[in-house]
């Protein structure tokens, strides 16, 4: 069983319990030594490594191979899976996060911001992009 520690899209409920077809165990978290970014021109965001930073976010506990598998379908090759540590009220666990490895160049100098996300693209991902993705990933 595998935690990941998500920053965006993920974030949202709906979206990997869509993916997973199934309700998930979440716990708010924090990721240190890394910062999130707005990718340029998309509605996703980033992380990469950067000292004395950290990212908010959330793990999804306990997530068995076939679910990191369409985890990792569903963030597509511009991401690596990543083994971290991250913070917890309770204390720090292992889990793994997505890493953005597309370059630099394609990354905004500001936070992303999920309010914004939630607000105008939420309802796409949910009752587009989710079902897209398991209809490719299963076709």
């Amino acid at each position: 069983m595998t935690n990941v520690f998500v920053y965006g899209s993920l974030l949202f409920p709906e979206i990997p319990e869509g993916l997973c077809q199934k309700k998930l165990q979440t716990e708010n978290a924090i990721l240190n030594g890394f910062a999130r970014f707005a990718v340029k021109g998309a509605d996703y965001p980033a992380v990469i490594e950067k000292e004395n930073s950290n990212v908010k976010g959330k793990v999804l506990l306990n997530l068995d191979s076939r679910d990191i598998d369409l985890l990792t379908f569903y963030e597509g090759n511009e991401y690596e899976i990543v083994p971290v540590k991250i913070e917890l009220n309770s204390g720090n666990i292992n889990a793994v996060v997505y890493v953005w490895t597309g370059g630099d160049e394609f990354l905004e100098t500001f936070d992303w911001d999920a309010e914004r996300f939630g607000n105008e693209s939420l309802e796409f991902y949910r009752d587009e992009v989710v079902a897209a993705t398991l209809k490719e990933y299963y076709g």
